[in-house]
């Protein structure tokens, strides 16, 4: 996946709620999400935000229901992880 094809901003605010501002660009976000998420991670988290099919995600990423359930779940965990999503809403040194 292509970081102008990862919609960073939707997933973050999808799993986070908009309680914040997002300070950062959309592809300082896609940039952090690609370092914090596996490849698969990130393609379902995209499916989802975007509303897409998922039947389309499993078969590309030839997974199962199952998988891509526990593929959520777990990018959700890193995501809500309070060392990772605190790079989201601000800069260094703040």
């Amino acid at each position: 996946m292509k970081l102008n094809e990862l919609e960073a901003r939707k997933i973050i605010l999808m799993v986070m709620g908009e309680k914040r501002p997002l300070t950062k660009s959309d592809e300082e976000l896609a940039l952090l999400l690609k370092k914090r998420l596996t490849k698969k991670e990130c393609e379902v988290l995209n499916t989802e935000a975007c509303g897409k099919d998922k039947s389309v995600t499993m078969s590309e990423q030839k997974i199962d229901a199952t998988r891509y359930d526990a593929l959520k779940a777990s990018a959700i965990k890193k995501i809500k992880n309070e060392s990772v999503h605190g790079d989201f809403f601000y800069t260094k040194g703040e």
